[in-house]
């Protein structure tokens, strides 16, 4: 399984195109597709993306879920309608939908981060302040890594 690693930054031109980097490009054609599914991140001022892998885990998670409740017809409108499929170009490079540029408060230049199953494009200056804000966190509950029964057992001995 490869997954998105790292980060990099890449200009935004005057039409609002950027090139993703090539690491991630070959995530994305591994999973079987020459594009990127990307929407506005739920938890951030961030874009989240990925391939094939992240929009079928979505789609699937929905599928679970009452068909006519109200609550799905939420959750699948927010993840599904500001989603958008786009392919890119011989250089890689794609066209940023104004939205997705609005939301992420995008400028002349982007970082792309990768997060394993996905990853998350962000203005550079917002990115630095969320890393250090989640790196203290990480720091926090870094216990929780390992394998589950080990975390099942720490969890049982604080009770």
């Amino acid at each position: 399984m490869k997954i998105f690693l790292s980060s990099a930054v890449n200009k935004i031109d005057a039409k609002g195109r950027i090139s993703i980097p090539a690491s991630f490009r070959n995530v994305l054609e591994f999973q079987g597709y020459s594009g990127v599914y990307l929407f506005p991140s739920f938890t951030s001022n961030a874009i989240d993306g990925g391939g094939l892998e992240l929009i079928n885990q979505i789609s699937e998670s929905v599928e679970r879920m009452q068909l006519f409740a109200e609550e799905t017809d939420a959750l699948s409108t927010a993840l599904f309608a500001d989603t958008y499929n786009l392919s890119y170009d011989q250089d890689g490079r794609i066209s940023l939908p104004e939205s997705l540029i609005e939301h992420a408060n995008l400028k002349d230049k982007a970082i792309f981060v990768g997060q394993g199953r996905k990853f998350q494009v962000w203005n550079p200056y917002h990115f630095e302040e969320f890393k250090e804000k989640v790196r203290a966190k990480a720091l926090e509950h870094r216990n929780l890594i390992g394998p589950v029964e080990n975390n099942r057992m720490k969890a049982e001995e604080i009770d």
